[in-house]
């Protein structure tokens, strides 16, 4: 349906039912382009998520770390006195 090529040969003869075919098909391809464009929209947000999710499971790891560290630091601390 998205294929113009059978217009091409109609233009020679153009008439009211070649504007119905270039209508019909200029519609189907604006519905592709906006479907594409909310499956990409909702990738992105799906994307956005995970990051976000990454990122906390991240600081997390980094604050889990830091309080073992600290931990340490202070087992050294208390054992030298």
């Amino acid at each position: 349906m998205s294929n113009f090529q059978e217009l091409q040969a109609e233009k020679s003869n153009w008439n009211l039912a070649s504007d119905e075919k270039l209508f019909e098909k200029l519609k189907f391809m604006q519905e592709n382009v906006v479907g594409s464009a909310h499956l990409i929209h909702n990738s992105m947000s799906e994307l956005t998520r995970a990051i976000n999710a990454a990122h906390t499971t991240l600081n997390n790891s980094i604050n889990a770390f830091n309080a073992i560290n600290f931990n340490k630091f202070i087992e050294n601390v208390t054992n030298h006195h």
